[in-house]
């Protein structure tokens, strides 16, 4: 019986390989397998199941929304350099840039384990986050390099803060969030999920009133 390197003749005759294919929340390992009627043919199964792994740990990025808010999202993510990979999801079934549609994204979770909603319209953009998280996607914070962001202020999961934006000291941004370019939230401010801040728009004590954007409602 030809055996090693995790690679076992189980007693149907087939091959098993086997591999570290992710942790517990205790660290425990847990284990894939693959299977082969020849030791090579496990063992290239194998091979290929933990290339694919790579690739996952490589941290590509889905935007769902391929709108003109997309775009913009797009590019932020590309100025960050962190992401080798991003691509869309769209409802809009002729939209070129789009893979597929959004309710289609687990089907993508492997090869883009981190998304983001990228869409004006509040309740649309909200109910993507929350179809996003459940599918256990990474669900980043996404701030253009030009922003200015103070240490103590916290941003919700999902948040995107656009170029030249300024946001003080003490401020709390709930998650799913859109800081435009050039916007201005002062200290302390306290925004709930979804906010919208516009381009320019300067957010003080009389508080803040949450618009979708007007041309970005799918």
């Amino acid at each position: 019986m030809r055996t090693g390197s995790n690679i076992r003749q189980r007693a149907d005759g087939r091959f098993e390989a086997r591999y570290t294919k992710a942790r517990d929340e205790r660290g425990r390992i847990i284990y894939g397998y693959c299977y082969g009627k020849t030791y090579e043919e496990a063992a290239g199964k194998r091979e290929a199941a933990l290339m694919a792994q790579s690739a996952v740990r490589e941290m590509n990025l889905l935007i769902l929304g391929a709108g003109s808010h997309g775009r913009t999202v797009r590019e932020l993510a590309e100025s960050l350099r962190l992401f080798p990979r991003i691509a869309f999801l769209d409802d809009n079934p002729d939209n070129p840039q789009a893979l597929s549609t959004c309710a289609d994204c687990v089907r993508f979770r492997e090869e883009y384990p981190v998304a983001i909603p990228a869409v004006g319209d509040r309740e649309l953009r909200l109910r993507w986050l929350r179809m996003l998280t459940q599918a256990g996607f990474v669900i980043p914070v996404l701030i253009h390099p030009t922003a200015v962001v103070s240490p103590s202020a916290e941003i919700g999961y999902g948040t995107v803060v656009d170029a030249r934006a300024t946001i003080g000291a003490g401020v709390k941004i709930g998650a799913g969030s859109i800081v435009s370019s050039g916007a201005t939230i002062d200290r302390g401010m306290v925004l709930p999920e979804g906010s919208l801040v516009r381009c320019g728009q300067v957010v003080m004590l009389e508080g803040l009133q949450n618009q979708p954007y007007e041309s970005d409602k799918t």
